[in-house]
């Protein structure tokens, strides 16, 4: 049975392997959107292909020919700011144990223009994968990048009051979130965050109140605000 190719880390690939080196510079004197669409489409024909293979793999093939380079590593190459690649190889490098090379590229996601297609939804994808990994000091880096980068969008506001949250900084975590709440007033989803937060602290009487307002916008189905209430209602009852 033929072993796996042992990963090797984007930045060490990009700097010895020849063909990586001439795809790059093939493309660094095309315009910035001629570049993007290549990348785009090298992207995307590389996520096609894995959907294919998964595909065959189901239908009963054992085996498949192994692609040379991992998900994304082609579309970085050929544009070193392309927002889909940096999250996805950045994700390949952290589970492969290069945490200093994801963190990197993870961060330049936040250098990258307000307008980029995506952008503030594939840095909170970032964000959330380290979450996921309970890398609460590296998501909230990502966070606070962010924020400074682009300090009117509350997404990432939210993402570091959680990030403070798990840390034990309630206090941080409660100023973070008032700030999204003051960005986005109406949304439902950063009322129920600070409410919970607030709860958390012993601010009974504000949560009361920032929740309600929770329930009042958030749809039916949202329950989380509903849950925290009741919460609540029972710590109350013993205070």
């Amino acid at each position: 049975m033929k072993k796996p190719k042992r990963y090797c880390s984007f930045s060490v690939s990009i700097t010895r392997d020849s063909g990586l080196k001439s795809l790059r510079i093939k493309h660094v004197h095309a315009s910035p959107q001629k570049r993007r669409m290549a990348a785009q489409w090298e992207y995307d024909s590389s996520m096609a292909s894995d959907l294919f293979s998964i595909a065959l793999l189901k239908s009963g093939a054992e085996t498949l020919p192994q692609p040379k380079w991992p998900p994304g590593f082609l579309a970085l190459a050929i544009d070193p700011h392309f927002a889909p690649a940096l999250l996805t190889v950045g994700s390949l490098e952290y589970q492969h144990g290069f945490v200093k090379e994801a963190m990197k590229l993870f961060l330049t996601l936040t250098e990258l223009p307000e307008n980029e297609e995506d952008l503030a939804e594939i840095i909170d994808k970032a964000g959330n994968f380290l979450l996921d990994h309970k890398d609460f000091k590296n998501a909230l880096k990502v966070y606070l990048s962010a924020e400074r980068a682009y300090p009117t969008q509350a997404l990432y506001y939210i993402g570091s009051g959680y990030c403070f949250y798990k840390l034990g900084s309630i206090a941080e975590s409660i100023r973070k979130e008032r700030r999204a709440v003051e960005l986005e007033p109406s949304n439902y989803r950063h009322l129920n965050d600070l409410g919970f937060s607030l709860l958390e602290a012993g601010l009974l009487e504000e949560a009361e109140t920032v929740l309600k307002r929770s329930i009042s916008l958030a749809p039916p189905e949202y329950e989380f605000a509903r849950n925290n209430l009741e919460l609540l209602y029972e710590r109350q009852k013993t205070t």
